[in-house]
């Protein structure tokens, strides 16, 4: 059996539908702010981490797979019950250190509890960014650009806990991505790059996950709303690690990708 924890957005119901056609057993534990009643589907909010776990070994998960967005509880707000109370240190703990940490503790304590972690790209395998690389041909500028990008985020990473995306055009940098979200990072950057693009389009979206991100719980994605914010504000391309993104709506997002001139690379 797998246990689902899905929060918001569009990636739970891909997979959800994917496990179903496999005829996959599971359950959901539903976090998103939307509930659901449907057979298998449970409701809790995310500070009820005892009987989350709870509710996963009665009905024997052996893996855990986590997707969606999910807000992170105010330490106020944690329901405190015998199950949270033993462990409520350690959660304050991680809460106080960012998200990533907060997912660790949850990996670490499912681990703990013999329940395995895994990413949903092992049910899941088609949505990896480089099964929908285009050969559009990057020039020389749009190299320089995904380059100073990926060389920014890396020397940010390894020492903050901040966000996966940046713009950056003709050697610029427009936008880098934090608390807002890689979309509205996107969308700011609109007034600077009219400056900069004069009606022609230029800049990269660069998307890498985070140094001390958890790859099996966190994958960074894009979908049909990323590459149209992008041509909105007049970006050429978007840049994502290989084997590290995830690309939703592909069938989709082809038509607008093509009658754009638009490209998706993978980087290493």
């Amino acid at each position: 059996m797998i246990g689902l924890l899905i929060g918001d957005g569009n990636l739970p119901k891909v997979l959800i539908k994917k496990l179903e056609q496999k005829k996959i057993k599971f359950i959901a534990i539903n976090l998103s702010k939307k509930k659901i009643s449907k057979k298998f589907f449970y409701n809790f909010n995310i500070s009820q981490f005892s009987k989350i776990v709870e509710m996963l070994k009665k009905n024997n998960c052996r893996e855990v797979i986590l997707a969606g967005k999910v807000t992170r509880p105010r330490i106020e707000d944690i329901k405190i019950d015998f199950g949270t109370l033993k462990i409520l240190p350690k959660i304050i703990l991680s809460l106080k250190k960012g998200d990533s940490h907060a997912l660790d503790f949850v990996i670490n304590y499912l681990n703990r509890m013999n329940m395995k972690v895994v990413s949903c790209t092992k049910y899941l395998p088609e949505l990896l960014a480089e099964n929908f690389v285009n050969k559009f041909k990057l020039t020389k500028q749009d190299l320089r650009d995904v380059e100073k990008g990926k060389a920014i985020l890396n020397h940010v990473n390894k020492k903050y806990d901040v966000g996966q995306s940046i713009v950056i055009n003709k050697g610029l940098v427009v936008g880098i991505e934090a608390a807002e979200g890689t979309d509205q990072m996107i969308l700011k950057s609109l007034g600077i790059m009219k400056k900069i693009n004069k009606k022609i389009p230029s800049g990269v979206l660069i998307k890498v996950p985070k140094k001390i991100q958890d790859l099996r719980v966190d994958l960074p994605t894009i979908g049909y709303n990323t590459i149209r914010n992008c041509i909105k504000i007049g970006l050429r391309g978007i840049a994502l690690k290989k084997n590290q993104n995830i690309f939703l709506d592909q069938k989709k997002s082809l038509n607008l990708i093509k009658k754009n001139n638009f490209f998706i690379t993978v980087i290493n």
